[in-house]
């Protein structure tokens, strides 16, 4: 609802007239292409552009930049709550196994910020980024110029938008907590943040679900902090849980969508 509203309140800030209950259910079918078929990175961002679109008669360069906007902020965040858990997890973690596996992931949290570091020095300097692979044309330089307006470090919005991406990441780390304290593990406040932060990494690999590796980055982080191994994989299964219903609920919306948008096709052209 949080990630919903977000995507809400940049959509308002451009000026696009979308009831919060439609961006909801946009949203929601987006989650659902996102958890099902993350090989396609974009397919989310891409459907969501392009509902706006067809039903709100939002023009393609502002949905864009809309989803666009929403990424970066997610990543933002996310990346955030990574560091800060990886950190927790070096200085209170123990039986830490400083193997190729653990320096991999530690090389890939630092390639992930330096780049997302690159990107908001060339935002804040509106100097373009898909000019550096693309030459573009006017569609794509108008998304931009759409996301270097709301990227300011004086607008009050880009810090509106980042307070709701880490409030997500917020309740994400409040749900981590809740859960191991139903595991019976007591009250552990920071080893909550670093367990959130590795289902961040999880979600970054393109498999459904991160099905087998949240399992196993899981069972690290709980064995590290001496919750036991198992109660990790028993956590990221409970989370997955939770996930595929939502997942299901935005997939039912995204074959209604479909209808409509055949429907509509099929009256326009008979």
């Amino acid at each position: 609802m949080i990630g919903a509203f977000r995507w809400y309140f940049i959509l308002q800030k451009q000026h696009c007239r979308v009831s919060f209950s439609a961006t909801w259910k946009t949203y929601l079918a987006g989650f659902s292409l996102l958890f099902f078929v993350p090989v396609f990175p974009f397919a989310s961002e891409i459907f969501r552009a392009s509902y706006l679109k067809e039903h709100h008669a939002i023009d393609l360069p502002r949905g864009i930049a809309s989803v666009t906007i929403d990424r970066i902020l997610e990543v933002t965040s996310n990346l955030f709550v990574v560091v800060a858990g990886g950190i927790i997890f070096f200085l209170l973690g123990e039986h830490i196994s400083y193997s190729l596996r653990t320096l991999g992931v530690i090389g890939f949290i630092g390639i992930w910020f330096l780049l997302l570091f690159f990107l908001y020095i060339r935002i804040f300097q509106k100097k373009s980024i898909i000019r550096l692979f693309w030459k573009g044309n006017e569609s794509t330089q108008e998304t931009e110029q759409e996301v270097f307006r709301f990227f300011q470090s004086r607008s009050p919005f880009l810090w509106q938008g980042i307070c709701f991406s880490l409030g997500k990441s917020f309740v994400g780390i409040v749900r981590a907590w809740i859960v191991i304290l139903f595991f019976g593990k007591g009250f552990v406040i920071l080893p909550a943040i670093t367990i959130q932060g590795f289902y961040y990494l999880a979600a970054l690999v393109p498999i459904p679900g991160a099905l087998g590796f949240h399992e196993a980055l899981q069972a690290v982080a709980f064995g590290a902090f001496g919750f036991g191994a198992g109660t990790g994989a028993a956590f990221a299964l409970l989370v997955r849980t939770a996930e595929v219903l939502f997942a299901v609920a935005g997939l039912v919306l995204l074959f209604h969508f479909s209808l409509r948008f055949l429907k509509h096709t099929m009256f326009r052209f008979p």
